[in-house]
């Protein structure tokens, strides 16, 4: 017995070695283990697989306002992506999304799998618009046939309509009675103008005075050359007429509309820059007596624009509603033999019979007609 004294030490010595290996067995067990979770301590996402980033266009056409950046991410990962992040850092939380942008520049995208890996892509975008007055954007189905900013830049779509743009380099309309407590400009449509003008610095004002055009089975109005103008037409008639214009003719991202006062004071006050006191003079319109087929009179064809001074007179969208010095309320017309009032519009410029600049303004009943009166349409983008 005496030589087993020291049994129990070695027993003891052998179980704590035992534990020894079996913990530091389990702790490289443990640790292979956690470094084949994906994202794991110790995993290596160098050796992950990463998401693939395609990027397009939406198109490539030149001149646009907006373009659509198309991201799609993709990954042979089962994990699959978690999610995309958007130039200015917003994470989408999907595989694919459509990123619009309005100026050119350079675009980054990063996609990010659920195994933690990520790629990065970026992609250039040219083909967005400079948007100033000397830049004029062309409505989708129209061309430019010639002419320069500063003298009459001249677009023409399918059918033949012609309308010129009028630059305003300030993107601030200019209405020359501004200040008259005699005249309103309330129309939805001259607010529109004045907001698009904001944008766009500039607007397209139709080339010739309103013609007849009947297209499925509907009279519209049309900016046609060598058409007897659209006379004998009262106010309302020419609103919807010039109104209905852009949808009948199947234009994309542009309204027309029935000339205001702001589009009418605007193109003078341009043309004025090229032809001096244009706007009140009475040597350049048609007051013959006769009314030509709009664009007929050499004469009064200024910056490519025809016939503002004579040949018809225009309605546009201007109310005329003087206040009564007596009852200190806003003037208005009785219908004949009717309590009904009826608002006095704009009518613009000389005719025909009646000898008159192209920058006088008078009011009459909006249900008046006369076959010398005519009309005129504006084209814009919709903003």
């Amino acid at each position: 017995m005496k030589d087993n004294k020291f049994f129990p030490i070695i027993v003891v010595g052998l179980c704590i070695l035992l534990i020894a290996i079996v913990v530091f067995g389990f702790s490289i067990l443990k640790k292979d283990n956690s470094s084949d979770k994906p994202g794991g301590a110790n995993s290596n996402v160098d050796d992950l697989i990463a998401p693939v980033i395609d990027l397009s266009l939406d198109t490539m056409e030149e001149e646009q306002s907006e373009v659509k950046i198309i991201v799609v991410a993709s990954t042979d990962d089962e994990e699959g992506i978690d999610y995309i992040q958007l130039p200015d850092k917003t994470k989408i939380f999907a595989e694919t999304h459509e990123y619009p942008v309005t100026e050119n520049g350079e675009y980054s995208f990063k996609a990010v799998g659920v195994n933690g890996a990520e790629s990065t892509l970026s992609i250039e975008v040219t083909n967005i618009r400079e948007i100033s007055a000397n830049n004029p954007y062309i409505p989708t189905g129209f061309e430019c046939i010639g002419g320069e900013v500063d003298t009459g830049y001249v677009i023409q779509d399918k059918f033949g309509n012609q309308y010129v743009w009028v630059p305003v380099p300030t993107g601030i309309l200019t209405r020359s009675n501004m200040m008259s407590t005699d005249y309103e400009e309330s129309n939805s449509s001259a607010t529109a103008l004045v907001n698009s003008v904001a944008k766009n610095y500039g607007f397209y004002i139709a080339r010739f005075e309103s013609s007849s055009y009947e297209i499925d089975g509907r009279k519209v109005a049309a900016s046609l050359a060598e058409k007897m103008p659209w006379t004998g037409i009262n106010f309302r008639e020419a609103e919807e007429a010039a109104t209905s214009s852009a949808e009948a003719f199947g234009y994309e991202n542009v309204a027309t509309a029935l000339v205001n006062s702001y589009a009418w004071d605007t193109t003078l006050e341009w043309i004025n820059k090229s032809v001096p006191n244009y706007s009140t003079n009475t040597s350049y319109g048609n007051y013959s007596g006769t009314i030509y087929p709009t664009g007929s009179t050499e004469s009064d064809q200024m910056n490519y624009i025809c016939d503002l001074a004579g040949n018809v007179r225009e309605w546009t969208t201007e109310e005329y509603a003087p206040i009564n010095s007596n009852t200190g309320k806003k003037t208005t017309t009785k219908k004949n033999n009717s309590t009904d009032t009826v608002r006095n519009r704009v009518v613009r410029g000389g005719s025909a019979n009646l000898n008159k600049i192209a920058n006088s303004r008078n009011g009459y009943p909006e249900d008046l007609t006369d076959e010398y009166w005519g009309f005129r349409m504006v084209l814009y983008e919709n903003t």
